[in-house]
């Protein structure tokens, strides 16, 4: 039975990211997954922030689909932001298959071990961990979950995300079209929203929406009824996928980490609970991950303390604003707001972007004088006296 220091179950970006952080510092890893080569179900748009943490290698996955603008509906309205400016890449859409392989080629180079077998067992015993793969049985010191919103790491050391802090994604790639532009339709029923992004030779289309107000075939019907309207040509094929979306309780009681565990990424709930992006996320906490346990003082209090420093921060802003966000009349004083001020433009493109923290939201709306969109978003706050 083979000894590590740490063993990564999951091998997407949140696990290949932790795996190569930790072996090119010398510790001894080993990656789990599977599924590789897979292309995960989602609409893989990538921020400007979370390609910067990856750094140049990832260029060339990005050749394909440079995003130049996006446009935003809300019933019969429809109005186009531009994303191109400042000099620099603010969002590219990149292929799961092709971005989730080549980070886990980084963490093969950097020295860990790479098992890929499914993870059917994870036991705490003596000074670390058992874990059983359907290619044997290996022993860790530690052991760090990143094996998506359903991990079973989570439910082994933790509990499993419940129905109402889950959302699902469902929709279908249209192989044989594709654009410069991503789509975004504001929905109302059930409160979420569609997405068109463009790969190099296919759209993924779909709807994403709470799990507990919706279900799979709901979302897949409003996909087909817009690529029906919107889209000439092409094949469909359907996917659905489960997306975490916590909300504010689930955040502030959560227990990312523990003696000798850690849980990054999806299993560990850290996804936008707006946008539904994870990738920056998920690389961050993979890096916040590494550190705590390669500093060696108390490495599961670490991690948690600096999640709640940082990424935690963020997704409460989120997560307290997000039902305001989804209900019509702020989606409908959103619409009108992007129509006749480039101020709210600047926003939006920056948020798609992930570059408006959501804790400067508020600041920076006061400034562009929408009043009305201000208050409908956070509602009435006293001025602080200085």
């Amino acid at each position: 039975m083979s000894a590590f220091d740490v063993a990564v179950v999951g091998g997407g970006p949140a696990g290949s990211w932790a795996a190569a952080k930790l072996a090119a510092a010398g510790a001894r890893v080993v990656l789990i997954d599977g599924s590789h080569p897979r292309e995960k179900p989602c609409g893989g748009g990538i921020t400007g922030r979370a390609l910067a943490l990856l750094g140049s290698s990832v260029e060339r996955l990005v050749e394909g689909v440079p995003i130049e603008s996006a446009s935003f509906a809300h019933r019969e309205r429809i109005v186009t932001v531009p994303l191109e400016h400042g000099g620099g890449l603010r969002l590219a859409v990149i292929s799961r298959r092709l971005l989730d392989a080549q980070i886990l080629d980084r963490a093969e180079s950097a020295g860990a071990a790479i098992v890929r077998a499914r993870v059917t067992g994870v036991v705490a015993g003596g000074t670390g961990w058992q874990i059983a793969t359907r290619a044997g049985e290996l022993e860790a010191k530690w052991v760090i979950g990143a094996d998506g919103p359903g991990s079973l790491v989570r439910r082994r050391v933790s509990s499993p995300l419940a129905r109402e802090d889950l959302s699902i994604a469902a929709g279908y790639y249209v192989h044989g079209v594709s654009s410069r532009q991503i789509a975004i339709r504001l929905e109302e029923d059930p409160p979420g929203y569609l997405w068109a992004f463009p790969r190099p030779d296919h759209l993924a289309v779909g709807v994403c929406a709470q799990a507990d107000l919706s279900g799979p075939s709901q979302l897949l019907a409003a996909s087909a009824r817009w690529i029906d309207s919107q889209v000439t040509g092409g094949t469909r094929e359907r996917y659905s996928w489960p997306i975490p979306s916590l909300g504010p309780v689930t955040l502030e009681q959560q227990q990312p980490s523990g003696k000798g565990w850690m849980l990054i990424g999806d299993a560990a709930g850290l996804v936008d609970p707006i946008t539904r992006e994870g990738i920056f996320f998920a690389l961050t906490s993979a890096e916040l991950a590494a550190t705590s346990f390669l500093e060696g003082r108390d490495p599961a209090r670490a991690y948690a303390e600096r999640l709640r420093d940082t990424i935690y921060v963020e997704l409460l802003f989120a997560s307290r604003i997000k039902a305001r966000f989804f209900q019509p009349r702020f989606m409908s004083l959103l619409i009108s707001a992007l129509q006749r001020s480039p101020r709210i433009r600047d926003i939006m493109s920056d948020l798609v972007a992930g570059e408006q923290p959501y804790h400067t939201l508020r600041a920076r709306l006061l400034q562009t004088l929408e009043w009305r969109l201000m208050l409908e978003l956070f509602g009435f706050v006293a001025p602080r006296r200085l």
